[in-house]
């Protein structure tokens, strides 16, 4: 009977058991065959099953099977430490150690899928890095987990957590060459918080070899600048110098760019403007995309104007939405009791956020696509330090909701009165409002 039935309809009847599908598959050739479109749509594989991932989809006789996986998690397994190492820093060897590694997982899973043909579909690649049963959060029980997490807290010199590794940034190393994969269109990569610190600089080198790609979503952390300079490879400076040949598929950036802060420490959204700054690197990169989101990235008014502007006016022919948000949150990493909010306010600066609402108006006059744009910059631990900012070009609306020392100049009102109309108003609403006053429509935002 089961041979009997059509495989759409075996493909019907078993979208509705996809968590139990492992034994139908069993049954006999048409229902693996119609199984295997629900237990090869999404996959979670390591480094270690690579091989086993190679031979799952021989160049023969997978194209079926290719055609059904969607989604490909990636996790890259580095060397387990012991438990005397989890009082101790990594040093030099363990970085070498674990961005071989690292290199080698990365150069493998690229030329196992060059191999795959371009399908008019879309298909993401997530990647991540961990030490299993090494890191505190890999630990795959629980209550060991717990046990740890008390121990790091009750005798922190001997048990590190995630601070053995926190100034650790895994890279591509040597002359690599990856090959081009043009199956994949979405590239998101977990470079930080629960997971290893993966450098820009070798997520850049991945897009440089996704043609296809368009999405990318990575989640990566500045590093202390308190010693030596770090490598290109660890910075977003970096990006300048590959961002000219990142696929021009790409449509889609969201980029979370934490910054490494010490305890008690707010640190400033706004980036130092400069030939090689990080606004300038991003500001090259999102001229040709339709929608970014940057949480977390410091930025500068070179982000949207850059200062040599009066020679090459910028312009964006795609972008749709723009949202920005920066919320340096030192409270929740131990800060000390002892720092007064002129201290903590510091950070956060009119001038130069008016400098950059001013810029950004100026940018979104050469827009001709865009719908909104959203500014929001503030310090958490400081409740009278917010700076909110948002645009809906469909409405001809431009508000702005700040604390009391903050303010917004005629100047860029004016500016973004110009935007307004360029986008077709005639009578846009420029509006200024205090920030405990203001309240939204959400149903004039959606």
């Amino acid at each position: 009977m089961a041979k009997s039935l059509p495989l759409e309809t075996l493909q019907e009847i078993f979208s509705y058991q996809t968590g139990r599908l492992a034994s139908c598959a069993c049954v006999c050739r048409q229902w693996q065959l119609a199984a295997e479109r629900f237990t090869f749509a999404d996959l979670h594989i390591s480094s270690a099953d690579l091989e086993d991932f190679r031979q799952m989809f021989p160049v023969s006789n997978s194209a079926g099977r290719r055609f059904h996986l969607r989604s490909l998690h990636f996790k890259i397994n580095l060397p387990k430490y012991g438990i005397a190492a989890r009082g101790q820093y990594e040093d030099q060897y363990d970085r070498d150690t674990n961005s071989n590694v690292f290199t080698q997982a990365i150069t493998s899973l690229f030329k196992i899928l060059s191999s795959w043909p371009e399908y008019d579909r879309y298909m993401s690649l997530q990647i991540y890095a961990r030490s299993p049963s090494s890191d505190w959060q890999a630990e795959p029980d629980w209550t060991t987990r717990r046990a740890r997490l008390e121990r790091g807290r009750a005798f922190p010199e001997e048990e590190l957590l995630q601070r053995r590794y926190q100034d650790s940034y895994l890279q591509l190393r040597g002359k690599i060459a990856l090959r081009d994969v043009k199956c994949i269109t979405s590239l998101d990569v977990m470079g930080c918080d629960n997971f290893r610190n993966i450098a820009p600089g070798a997520v850049s080198e991945m897009v440089v070899h996704l043609p296809r790609l368009q999405t990318v979503t990575a989640t990566l952390r500045d590093k202390v600048r308190n010693g030596p300079e770090m490598g290109d490879s660890d910075s977003l400076g970096d990006f300048p110098r590959v961002a000219a040949r990142w696929p021009s598929s790409l449509r889609h950036l969201r980029l979370r760019y934490d910054p490494s802060q010490r305890y008690g420490e707010d640190y400033s959204p706004h980036s130092t403007p400069g030939p090689n700054s990080r606004s300038l690197a991003l500001q090259q990169i999102i001229q040709q995309l339709e929608n970014v989101d940057l949480t977390e990235t410091t930025i500068g008014p070179d982000l949207f104007w850059p200062v040599d502007a009066n020679h090459t006016t910028p312009f964006w022919p795609n972008l749709i939405k723009l949202t920005i948000m920066y919320s340096s949150n030192s409270a929740s990493r131990g800060q000390p009791p002892d720092l007064t909010d002129e201290q903590l306010q510091t950070p956060l600066k009119s001038k130069d956020l008016d400098e950059l609402s001013l810029a950004a108006g100026r940018a979104a006059q050469h827009m001709p696509r865009l719908q909104s744009m959203e500014i929001d910059l503030s310090l958490p631990s400081v409740p009278t330090a917010h700076y909110y900012f948002i645009y809906i070009a469909t409405l001809g609306k431009v508000t702005w909701a700040v604390t009391s020392q903050f303010y917004v100049s005629k100047k860029t009102q004016q500016v973004w009165d110009v935007a307004a109309r360029r986008h077709g108003n005639s009578l846009p609403s420029v509006e200024v409002c205090d920030m405990d006053t203001y309240s939204s429509d959400s149903s004039s935002f959606s």
